[in-house]
């Protein structure tokens, strides 16, 4: 059986739960303009997000843009990494914290308590990734985040058995649990009248008892 050591997962390139509220407050010119960037194409839309709007959103001249980043999907790609960085560091001062019977409801929880604050980072996400279906490199490295994500998902149905090591049957549980909330984001965000509450509530029974199963993978 195939076995994911947690071992450097915080130096690897989503979530449920990563929400762009606690990514740290911007002192240089090049987190000025990522933050701009996310917020400009969370309000506007990727499309109006053009390097003219984000220098005005960032209070810089466009030739700055152009200096820290080649395009915007970049800028956004640095935004997507650095809530990844928050996303991963978060999960498990959780997961470290907190007994293996209460891992689960303990993950659920939280993610409920992020729904808020992340809407426009989902909104920003699920932009790139639409967008990467025509785009190989912002696909490679959308990837590589949602792996990294995954992974770490993953980490909290091995602790819920008591151990630090994921299983191949984890990781199958952690992808489609991102997948499903990933849909259930998406349904929200387009209609704020989808019964997200029960959606997750659906979603959290399902998962529990694919991950109380025998392991089959």
């Amino acid at each position: 059986m195939a076995r994911h050591a947690e071992q450097g997962q915080a130096d690897r390139v989503v979530t449920p739960t990563m929400s762009i509220a606690a990514i740290p407050s911007a002192t240089s010119t090049r987190d000025r303009l990522i933050d701009a960037a996310f917020r400009v194409v969370a309000r506007e839309g990727l499309e109006a997000a053009s390097v003219k709007v984000i220098a005005a959103e960032a209070g810089v001249t466009s030739g700055l843009v152009h200096y820290h980043f080649a395009t915007k999907e970049a800028m956004l790609e640095a935004a997507l990494h650095r809530g990844l960085e928050d996303y991963l560091a978060r999960n498990r001062d959780r997961r470290l914290a907190t007994p293996p019977h209460k891992q689960i409801e303990a993950f659920f929880a939280a993610a409920r308590e992020a729904i808020q604050p992340d809407r426009d980072f989902f909104k920003v996400r699920l932009a790139l990734a639409a967008r990467a279906m025509t785009d190989p490199a912002l696909a490679s490295a959308m990837g590589a985040i949602n792996r990294a994500a995954i992974e770490e998902v993953a980490l909290v149905f091995a602790a819920a058995r008591g151990e630090t090591i994921a299983e191949t049957s984890d990781l199958a549980i952690a992808a489609t649990l991102k997948a499903a909330f990933d849909g259930i984001m998406l349904a929200w965000i387009n209609d704020p009248q989808f019964p997200i509450d029960t959606a997750g509530d659906i979603l959290e029974q399902a998962t529990v008892t694919s991950a109380r199963e025998p392991r089959l993978l």
